[in-house]
C-alpha cells in the first residue's frame, strides 16, 4: 500500500520491532510506521486482546495522523 501512496502501519509485537525495521529497510521503506503491541498475545484472554486492539488502534490513528 505504501508504494502506492497509501498510509501503511505494520503491527509488530514488541519482541519483532527490530525485525519489522529491517524488513522496512530492506523493502526500500525504511521510514514506515510500527504500531508496536506487548508480546506476547497469542495467549491473552478475549478481554485483554481487545484492551491490546483499541491502543494499538490510537496508535493506528497517531501514525497516520489523522486527528
Amino acid at each position: 500500500m505504501a508504494k502506492k501512496g497509501l498510509a501503511s502501519v505494520v503491527v509488530v509485537s514488541n519482541a519483532f520491532v527490530g525485525l519489522g525495521k529491517a524488513q522496512a529497510r530492506s523493502l526500500g521503506h525504511p521510514t514506515l510506521p510500527l504500531a508496536v503491541i506487548a508480546h506476547p498475545f497469542g495467549s491473552r484472554k478475549r478481554e485483554e486482546l481487545k484492551t491490546v486492539a483499541s491502543q494499538c488502534v490510537s496508535q493506528i490513528i497517531t501514525l497516520v495522523g489523522l486527528p
